[in-house]
């Protein structure tokens, strides 16, 4: 994603400079459309941020496994049973 901001970053440098040295309609919109992606690619960053938030909710003696990606399980035991009383 940082490749796509900086990159981003130096189409608006570049068109605003192309603006400024020859102002007509193409540098302007190159500007504009610069601009909306660097907006668009912080806003889907901090979308990304949001929705990677993990919630569960877990009952009394249940036991909860919470990953990023796929995950293998073996034997779950009661937590009491092993002496554990973390909740």
């Amino acid at each position: 994603m940082l490749i796509i901001k900086l990159s981003a970053g130096a189409a608006l440098v570049g068109s605003i400079a192309w603006t400024v040295a020859a102002p007509d309609y193409e540098p302007v919109i190159a500007m504009i459309t610069s601009l909306s992606a660097l907006i668009a690619a912080f806003v889907s960053d901090k979308r990304r941020e949001t929705s990677t938030r993990q919630r569960q909710l877990i009952s009394e003696n249940g036991v909860g496994l919470q990953a990023g990606g796929d995950i293998s399980v073996g034997n779950i035991g009661n937590r009491q049973e092993r002496g554990s009383d973390a909740k």
